[in-house]
């Protein structure tokens, strides 16, 4: 004898699974997650980093020594060497596997189960990606105070000559070569020196700008993924009436969805970085300062901020955005991509017994 759900018509089970899981909670598979986060961590960071050392550099650069992205990138090849484009690599990709990890856990939980965020516009999505800042915090603070101060390690000294108005060499071809060996050494040093609070300088401002990113991120990732559905959509459908007399509109959304996904997630990335990046800029200030063995001077975010106005006026509060929104578009993209393409290889070797929905409806990961 056949079963009910063999002889049920396609559509009527089409629609009843549609209706369980409706009700049914998201189950979440923790190791798919894993895997997926981590390889979006490790694509991105990869992906980004030289741009995100030219982005820190613009922020802190002296107001004697302005230089253009492009100009100043030849000019830290050629001081400094091409290894230095991932000096203080380590600590992203460590954190940023961690952090993606719980981006698309806590964002789906919060909205799912308490805001109920809707598909689109809506600032419940903005409020559902917030809630898990103060845990990103924790996990980003100290790798981005180590990545910052990795960055800017080969040109302390000459910071402190600009800052001083003694000569710098920072137009000249001496190569430049800073106090740490790698991101664990620049850990230990300063740890030894000042106790382990030090990794968490600049812990409030990093904090308020991941909540204002994550925030940002998500309210524009689901606005942007409808409208570019949308608008995929009917290009597609455009496109297939005037070839095939008749189209598989389940390919056809299929299509939309898997284009619009990545593009918004570029889009988001980009747009969250523009809307945050003096936030940032503070945050690099901070975390950027001088310290040595001896001595560390506690430069809050509200003197950085003082002292960008004073300096640089309202444009230092934008420095390096243009390589941080390419970046933020190119890694955002990048992520996601990395993410699907681990989801799905767990699913077909049957690492992951799989979600569907979650698959469908996926967030992708944030870019920081």
């Amino acid at each position: 004898m056949k079963s009910t759900a063999a002889t049920m018509p396609v559509q009527s089970r089409l629609t009843q699974s549609k209706n369980n899981d409706q009700n049914e909670p998201l189950s979440f598979h923790l190791g798919e997650e894993a895997i997926g986060g981590f390889s979006a961590g490790v694509v991105g960071t990869l992906l980004g980093f030289p741009l995100d050392l030219v982005k820190t550099r613009m922020q802190t650069q002296t107001s004697g020594a302005k230089l253009s992205p492009l100009r100043l990138l030849r000019h830290i090849l050629k001081t400094e060497g091409v290894t230095s484009l991932y000096k203080g690599v380590g600590p992203p990709l460590l954190s940023l596997s961690i952090v993606n990890t719980l981006s698309f856990s806590s964002y789906s939980y919060w909205r799912q189960n308490h805001f109920h965020g809707k598909d689109g516009w809506d600032y419940k999505n903005a409020l559902s990606g917030m809630m898990g800042a103060p845990m990103f915090g924790i996990v980003t603070t100290p790798e981005n105070f180590l990545k910052t101060q990795m960055q800017l390690d080969n040109v302390q000294d000459e910071r402190d000559k600009m800052k001083k108005g003694t000569q710098s060499t920072t137009e000249s071809s001496q190569k430049l070569k800073g106090r740490f060996i790698g991101s664990f050494h620049c850990a230990k040093t300063l740890v030894t020196s000042h106790g382990l609070p030090v990794l968490y300088t600049g812990h409030v401002i990093n904090t308020i700008r991941e909540a204002a990113f994550v925030g940002m991120y998500f309210y524009c990732y689901e606005g942007f993924k409808v409208e570019f559905k949308h608008i995929i959509g009917n290009g597609e459908k455009l496109w297939r009436s005037t070839i095939y007399a008749a189209s598989n509109n389940q390919e056809q959304e299929s299509l939309a969805t898997s284009l619009a996904i990545p593009i918004a997630g570029g889009c988001a990335g980009a747009a969250s970085w523009a809307f945050t990046f003096p936030l940032d800029c503070v945050r690099a200030g901070v975390q950027g300062q001088h310290i040595t063995e001896s001595y560390i001077h506690k430069q809050g975010a509200f003197e950085t901020l003082k002292l960008l106005w004073q300096t640089k006026g309202i444009t230092g509060l934008y420095a390096g955005v243009g390589p941080s929104i390419a970046r933020a578009f190119l890694v955002s993209g990048s992520r996601f991509s990395a993410y699907e393409g681990a989801v799905s290889l767990c699913r077909w070797s049957g690492l992951s017994p799989g979600n569907a929905r979650y698959g469908e409806e996926s967030s992708g990961s944030y870019d920081d």
